[in-house]
């Protein structure tokens, strides 16, 4: 079993200068979404451009956010040279709407799910799913979350707005050659990022902060802690909200693995 051990550093705005900032993904919400399969360049490294791959963007996707019971109706176009699949990891769904690999899209076409939410409140995503090309496809860049809300979210005391103090994390490792392009397949994936941000840095408020973890990797294992070993709070797991809040200090992800915890950052006002 391979593993990271991942240290989440947070920081106020004046620690985290010398660090990257990293990027929210943007939203799209309702009940009808455009999503764009497209190639792209990122630079991972400053100065250096690298060939990925990104939903309605040069890397990553945009999160969705639903609502239990609603029925959503989603286009995915494909614009790249190569046939893959968007699956909707960990929802409810219909084998003729779950993007699997016998539900493919070829270049230049389109494909058009239409489902009932049926899952509740919790942290989902969506990635390709193409037979021997999932790997390729997700390390390239095409990922996104998925939010689904409920009532019983709603009424629950918890940080909910998106970018002020409830965040989507997805932590991935990749493997760059000389030319800074991704390798796939490697099992040398030791260049750690979240958000496709490497040495990565997250201005937070001094207060209860929800933070919606995502093993977007390959093969890595992760055991995620502070690095002052405070307590923290798993709230969410891949099936939606737990019953109770579990404390713990570490709290280990698998590939695919989801994960909702709430650190509580209001001792460190002014730092």
């Amino acid at each position: 079993m391979r593993m990271h051990i991942l240290f989440l550093f947070l920081f106020v705005l004046t620690q985290a200068n010398a660090q990257n900032q990293i990027a929210i993904p943007d939203t799209l919400d309702g009940t009808s979404f455009e999503l764009n399969l497209q190639n792209g360049t990122y630079q991972f490294y400053a100065g250096q451009n690298t060939q990925t791959m990104g939903v309605n963007g040069n890397i990553l996707g945009p999160t969705l956010i639903m609502n239990k019971n609603d029925f959503v109706d989603i286009t995915v176009t494909n614009h790249l040279d190569d046939t893959t699949t968007i699956h909707w990891h960990g929802m409810h769904v219909s084998a003729a709407n779950d993007g699997g690999p016998h539900t493919t899209i070829a270049p230049g076409t389109s494909w058009n799910p239409r489902f009932a939410v049926l899952d509740k409140a919790g942290t989902y995503w969506y990635h390709p799913h193409l037979h021997e090309k999932t790997n390729l496809h997700v390390s390239k860049g095409i990922a996104g979350f998925i939010i689904v809300r409920d009532n019983e979210e709603a009424a629950l005391n918890l940080p909910k707005t998106y970018g002020v103090d409830d965040f989507p994390i997805v932590i991935q490792t990749k493997t760059f050659d000389a030319n800074k392009e991704i390798v796939v397949p490697s099992n040398a994936d030791t260049v750690l990022m979240v958000n496709a941000t490497i040495d990565a840095a997250l201005n937070v408020s001094a207060q209860v902060v929800r933070l919606r973890l995502l093993n977007g990797s390959s093969q890595r294992n992760f055991n995620i802690g502070l690095s002052d070993n405070r307590t923290f709070y798993q709230i969410g797991s891949d099936g939606g909200l737990l019953s109770a809040p579990n404390a713990v200090n570490r709290l280990r992800l698998a590939p695919g693995e989801r994960a909702e915890i709430l650190v509580d950052f209001s001792d460190l006002q002014g730092q």
